[in-house]
């Protein structure tokens, strides 16, 4: 469940990015999503974007330990 919200966050917070940049300065769908992405900003975008994915992979390891816990107290 952690998993899915942290992946969920992410989608969203991204989506969030795109339409206060379309609402804002009146672009595009593509063309925000090309701003999203270019080479000077993308050094910042990419500390965000490795951050979440840390934060993924610790909501995975989570919800595995969460479910051994589950199983071993089950069987007991």
């Amino acid at each position: 469940m952690v998993t899915v919200a942290s992946f969920l966050v992410f989608i969203l917070l991204t989506s969030l990015l795109l339409v206060i940049d379309i609402t804002t300065y009146h672009y595009s769908f593509m063309e925000a999503w090309r701003i999203l992405f270019q080479t000077d900003l993308l050094i910042g975008r990419l500390i965000l974007y490795g951050t979440c994915a840390v934060g993924f992979v610790s909501a995975i390891i989570i919800d595995i330990r969460i479910l051994k816990k589950k199983r071993k107290k089950q069987t007991i």
